[in-house]
């Protein structure tokens, strides 16, 4: 937005988005992705604003939209028509506009760079010059004498990209898009888990065998992990022909394969469990790697038996790792009896968002050559999520978009036909909220916006989340707005419009930023004005 009719000359948009991985020259971030320079004779239009829009046919318009124009257009027959370049509806060309993205709009003057986009696939970064030589946010680069405005699309949440997303280089963001979902109270999920006989599993998991061909490193039969005995990643090179074995196993801690079952088969045959055998394997271990990438807390547990009171393992001691390297002692299992009995680890956070995570078991004190402790039905869980948890996520940019019906979407772009889509609507002046707003949208009806209109419910849920009046009205406000019945007995207040419970300055504020429309009308003739204003100045103070 400028000055009408204003001199664009010597002024360009520069839009620094996608770098390359691929390449003689292998940039990341801080590229030069589209850009525009004005004409001598180009001006800011009579009303002061300048439109950019992606160019080419929407594909999801119904009929076709054949203005060029992406995700929308401005009507040409509007009045107070935004002005912007290149076609007859008052758009620039092709600005590359994506969602989401991190992306930066710069207006600058004087510009002096390079740009090879019309050599080039869009968002390739394939040839756009590199102002950001190091990728580390700040641009080394400056090719113009001056940035005259900026704005940046924003997916990441903080200030940092994380991987894969680029940097942004303004200070004035849009976006990220906030949503958020209720993650219910679960008893854990599976992480790995190891059987000893299912194979049938998406992993492939390994089966045991009696000696001598009892293998040393399984697959997982339940979720995604490796068991070592083979000397590799902390574990100890067992004796294939001596040391290890396979016996009939047991039904404890095993659920079944099918839905709701953890995914180990309670099934027993000779050759179900795995045997450790010997004194000679004293202080030898066995190790677990799994992925903690995404998982929030580990608890392993699993049936264990010795072949007798006294003379198999009779120590079982647990330690984790982050490299399988170095190693930390957690918990230690003693005694054991003959008969199988299950072991559960404490619940261990230390080695949350590892991508590669280790636990490892070392046996010791048996004291015969052929004492042996059998395992079965090992399992790695998830820490229980002990109550419902809100779950924030990001995407972006947020866009305010008005639908065929006319109501206004706040969100992240979509092509579905006919829910952000309206080519030839004028998509501009998205209006702002408060408390009581009418067409704030209903409080037991989640929306796009923050606020809702009954002024009373509206400031109870917002008192209780923030996030209601401050990003969107989402299906967690509607849950708390049952308790506005209870809660909001008080007279009605039309006045209040900052659903406050007082008259004050604030409400008069918003009626006179909605004089003349009718936002704001307190005796219902369809136009805020003096009576209204007199309706207002007669309840001034706190509400009845």
């Amino acid at each position: 937005k400028g000055t009408p009719g204003a001199s664009l000359a010597g002024l360009t948009i520069v839009v620094l988005g996608d770098g390359t991985s691929t390449g003689a020259v292998i940039t990341k971030t801080g590229v030069v992705e589209w850009l525009y320079r004005f004409a001598k004779t180009d001006v800011i239009g009579s009303n002061g604003y300048l439109v950019l829009h992606n160019s080419g046919q929407n594909p999801a318009a119904v009929p076709a939209d054949t203005t060029g124009a992406f995700p929308f257009t401005i009507d040409p027959a509007a009045t107070n028509l935004p002005w912007g370049y290149q076609t007859p509806t008052g758009s620039a060309g092709d600005t590359q506009l994506e969602s989401p993205d991190n992306m930066t709009f710069l207006l600058v003057s004087d510009f002096t760079g390079t740009d090879t986009f019309q050599t080039r696939a869009p968002n390739s970064g394939a040839g756009g010059q590199d102002l950001d030589t190091n990728d580390d946010g700040v641009l080394d680069i400056t090719p113009w004498s001056a940035i005259l405005d900026s704005v940046a699309f924003k997916e990441t949440n903080g200030s940092t990209p994380t991987a894969g997303q680029d940097w942004w280089y303004s200070p004035n963001t849009c976006g990220p898009y906030i949503s958020r979902t209720v993650v219910t109270a679960t008893s854990g999920t599976v992480i790995a888990g190891w059987d000893y006989q299912t194979t049938t599993n998406t992993n492939g998991g390994t089966a045991a065998a009696a000696a001598p061909n009892t293998p040393k490193l399984y697959k997982s039969n339940a979720g995604v992990g490796t068991m070592y005995l083979d000397g590799t990643n902390g574990s100890s090179d067992w004796a294939q022909a001596t040391q290890l074995n396979a016996f009939t196993g047991t039904g404890l801690n095993a659920t079944g394969t099918a839905a709701g079952g953890n995914g180990l088969d309670p099934a027993t045959s000779a050759t179900s469990s795995i045997a450790l055998v010997g004194s000679a394997a004293n202080g030898q271990s066995v190790t677990f790697k799994f992925s903690m990438a995404a998982v929030q807390g580990v608890t392993l547990s699993y049936a264990t038996r010795t072949s007798g009171t006294t003379t198999g393992f009779t120590t079982h001691q647990w330690a984790y790792s982050i490299n399988g390297v170095d190693w930390t002692d957690i918990d230690v299992f003693t005694p054991f009896t003959s008969s199988f009995a299950l072991k559960t680890l404490a619940p261990l956070t230390a080695i949350d968002g590892a991508a590669d995570a280790y636990l490892k078991c070392t046996f010791s004190l048996a004291t015969t050559t052929t004492s042996n402790n059998r395992l079965d039905n090992v399992l790695l869980l998830s820490n229980p999520v002990n109550s419902d948890t809100i779950v924030t996520s990001y995407a972006g940019p947020t866009m305010g978009i008005k639908q065929a019906d006319g109501t206004w979407f706040i969100g992240v772009g979509s092509a579905t036909v006919g829910f952000q889509d309206t080519p030839g609507s004028l998509n501009y002046a998205a209006p702002t909220y408060t408390c009581g707003d009418p067409v704030a949208g209903d409080c037991a009806v989640e929306h796009g916006n923050a606020f809702c209109a009954d002024a009373c419910c509206c400031a109870y849920v917002g008192g209780l989340d923030p996030y209601c009046v401050t990003v969107r009205w989402d299906a967690i406000c509607v849950e708390a707005a049952a308790g506005c019945a209870a809660n909001c007995t008080a007279l009605p207040c039309p006045a209040d419009f900052t659903g406050d419970r007082v008259v004050g300055g604030a409400d008069l504020g918003l009626l006179l930023g909605d004089w003349g429309g009718s936002e704001r009308d307190l005796n219902g003739d369809g136009i805020t004005n003096g009576a209204d204003l007199g309706s207002l100045l007669g309840a001034w103070g706190n509400c009845p």
